[in-house]
């Protein structure tokens, strides 16, 4: 007890002070330390989120080129399919054009060989079906043709009419 009789009131204040201080110091290290930590948190997330950034511009990138690969396909299906439409307009126009020659000489050929017989006709017509020179469709065409004439010269009277009307 001798050792804190000598001790001063003012010495006492002043260890208070001190371990007042050192509590405020120790407060203080510890705010650091949690700052310290809080950064390092930062810094991870800052990290991981420039890290996802970076895939998904990659990815963007390599999704632009896809895109710009499926834009030059596109290009090139429509380029092919407008070719493709203009070789079907022209068939088109080439198969009309022949149908049209095909009708003309049929109706030449019926004109030569039938001498007002239709039995003639539908002869050759046969012959050249069997001999493979018509085909199904020509036949056909032929038929068609051959029947129409075949009406027009039995029923005048009605055609006539019809041809008033339209």
């Amino acid at each position: 007890m001798l050792v804190l009789n000598h001790i001063s009131n003012k010495n006492i204040e002043s260890i208070k002070d001190f371990i007042k201080d050192v509590i405020d110091v120790t407060k203080t290290v510890r705010s650091v330390n949690d700052l310290n930590l809080l950064i390092k948190k930062f810094e991870h997330a800052s990290f991981e989120i420039e890290k996802e950034n970076k895939s998904l511009k990659y990815q963007i990138e390599l999704k632009d080129e896809d895109i710009k690969g499926l834009k030059n396909d596109l290009s090139t299906k429509e380029k092919i399919i407008t070719k493709l439409r203009e070789e079907k307009e022209s068939l088109k126009a080439q198969l009309q054009k022949f149908n049209g020659f095909w009708h003309s000489l049929m109706s030449h050929f019926h004109k030569k060989i039938t001498y007002d017989n239709d039995h003639n006709y539908k002869i050759v017509s046969d012959d050249l079906y069997k001999n493979g020179i018509f085909d199904k469709r020509l036949k056909a065409i032929d038929n068609e043709y051959l029947t129409s004439y075949v009406n027009m010269r039995k029923y005048p009277k009605i055609l006539f009419v019809m041809a008033k009307i339209m």
